[in-house]
């Protein structure tokens, strides 16, 4: 079973409210749907990149990128399955590294957080603001 010891790295749906008297007219999307479009997101990411990854590994040999074999694929979709779960936010992107590894990367607000889900099955979690590296420790799955 997959267990991560520290709060997951994605943030949390949930929307920060500021009230303000702006807009009274736009409709405002509940949290349950928040998590839903989350929920939604991540199975996406699952289905469409993980999963069609591992029935065709060969479309990465042109762009000279090691394919992640079934294991490294499996580790990424428990990791991507408990965040999916636990209704935070999907990444913006997933990428295979050259290596045979998997990048799960979420941008916001000029900050980055990256889940690297190595070649050897270490997962890593690091925050970035800007070009910083501001955190980084290893998930322990």
């Amino acid at each position: 079973m997959l267990t991560l010891e520290r709060t997951p790295f994605m943030s949390d749906v949930s929307p920060k409210v500021v009230s303000t008297n702006a807009d009274t007219q736009l409709p405002v999307m509940s949290i349950e749907a928040g998590f839903q479009a989350a929920r939604t997101a991540w199975q996406r990411l699952i289905d469409f990149s993980l999963i069609e990854w591992g029935r065709d590994p060969d479309r990465f040999t042109d762009e000279g990128v090691e394919a992640p074999d079934g294991q490294i694929i499996a580790l990424a979709i428990a990791v991507a399955e408990r965040y999916r779960d636990q209704g935070y936010a999907a990444p913006d992107s997933v990428v295979p590294d050259p290596n045979g590894g998997i990048v799960f990367e979420r941008r916001e607000n000029g900050s980055s957080e990256v889940i690297h889900v190595w070649d050897d099955g270490h997962v890593e979690y690091m925050r970035f603001e800007g070009t910083r590296l501001v955190a980084r420790e290893t998930l322990l799955v």
